[in-house]
């Protein structure tokens, strides 16, 4: 198992990615390493947008419309609390599987509450896509009890 600690640093995190992939490549193959990250990006920069800094999917939607995002952001990652929290991933391969745990020091939140406001807006919505790719390219997708916590598991095919 390798652990892994990300400051909330946005820089930090297609590096971090790039060395995951290396881990991961052998079992999943290079047609699949670009989804893999993708995913994975959408899932750490989850942890640190709405977890780390608590920015709310109404909030965002509301900076998105008013074209501010980028800037408010940039001024929530020079908070203390932006200092002060990271995110932590855990990747584990397994004989049959690759197993990543992203943990934030977020307040957590109800997965199935947030679906519902997602699936409300339909394809009008600004964001809470990167849900969508991240549950169609893994095959389990779990949650601890507070919601600060992700599992993502992708079966390994063996070869025949």
């Amino acid at each position: 198992m390798k652990k892994y600690i990300l400051e909330n640093k946005l820089e930090d995190i297609t590096p971090l990615i790039e060395e995951i992939c290396l881990e991961v490549k052998k079992y999943i193959g290079n047609n699949e390493l670009d989804l893999f990250a993708s995913a994975l990006y959408e899932v750490i920069m989850n942890a640190i947008e709405h977890g780390n800094l608590n920015v709310l999917y109404e909030t965002k939607k509301e900076w998105l419309k008013k074209n501010i995002y980028n800037k408010k952001l940039k001024e929530l990652l020079k908070t203390d609390k932006a200092k002060n929290t990271h995110v932590e991933i855990l990747l584990k391969i397994e004989d049959d599987n690759i197993n990543i745990n992203v943990k934030d020091q977020g307040l957590g939140f109800k997965p199935k509450q947030e679906a519902k406001k997602i699936n409300n807006d339909g394809f009008a919505r600004e964001s809470g896509r990167g849900m969508m790719m991240i549950k169609s390219y893994f095959d389990e997708v779990k949650f601890n009890k507070k919601g600060n916590s992700i599992t993502l598991i992708k079966f390994i095919q063996k070869e025949q």
